[in-house]
């Protein structure tokens, strides 16, 4: 191991299971820098060196996002499960995409350009920008419409390619939180309940605009699963008849 970084309420994260290790971080480059951004279950994005993960004391980013969502600290069902994904645009600029899940956080900052309600979950999009000290930060961009439930994008000729994965995200009876005196885990079949067709979209990468959604195309909703996209086709399995599904 060369580095590490750990939150400084790295003690909470570990109380209410906001696993940071469920997502995994983007790497990408920024003018003279590498740079890392990640996050978890809590809803909190850490952009980081990748030269010096947390700086000395191994938890202190270069930037750290308010809480954009999982207001109700809850271990299933909200913040970010998957990972980021990063793209550099015409102009140099880069971008920053996290797939959301749930509602957006009352602490999260305003986006300027937004493209409908979004109670199940949603797509951010953030620029890197220096800050006043020279640091580099996280500046909002756009935030998508509803999804039920975002999987990490890929990104192509300016386009965000994004999936709906329509899957039930509960887990228990009692629902997401850690201290709950019971927990009772839902069965295969009550897993099943509550679900929807999946759904592949294309947005415009700098605002969130859709220009494409898949309709009917999927029979099913799809469990955890990201795309693949090459030579002009997005790729992504499907649930209930265990296939790939190729769209051009």
């Amino acid at each position: 191991m060369r580095d590490y970084f750990a939150p400084l309420n790295w003690r909470d994260v570990n109380k209410y299971d906001w696993d940071i290790g469920c997502t995994s971080p983007v790497w990408f480059a920024h003018k003279n820098r590498n740079l890392l951004a990640g996050g978890g279950k809590e809803g909190v994005v850490y952009l980081m060196d990748a030269a010096e993960l947390g700086g000395k004391d191994h938890h202190t980013p270069l930037f750290t996002t308010p809480r954009l969502g999982n207001d109700e600290d809850s271990f299933q069902g909200t913040g970010i499960w998957g990972g980021l994904s990063a793209w550099q645009d015409d102009k140099g600029d880069s971008w920053v995409y996290v797939p959301m899940w749930g509602p957006v956080s009352k602490h999260a900052p305003k986006f300027p350009k937004t493209n409908g309600a979004n109670p199940n979950g949603s797509v951010m999009a953030f620029k890197v920008a220096d800050s006043t000290g020279g640091k580099p930060a996280l500046e909002p961009a756009w935030i998508s419409g509803d999804f039920k439930v975002p999987e990490p994008v890929v990104i192509a000729n300016g386009v965000v390619f994004a999936l709906s994965s329509g899957e039930n995200i509960n887990q228990t009876q009692e629902g997401g939180v850690i201290f709950a005196q019971k927990q009772t885990m839902l069965n295969d079949a009550q897993r099943k309940e509550n679900t929807e067709r999946a759904a592949l979209y294309a947005l415009d990468a700098k605002t969130g605009k859709v220009l494409y959604q898949s309709g009917n195309a999927f029979d099913t909703w799809v469990h955890f699963s990201g795309l693949a996209l090459a030579n002009g086709q997005v790729c992504t399995p499907s649930t209930a008849i265990r296939r790939f599904i190729a769209l051009g």
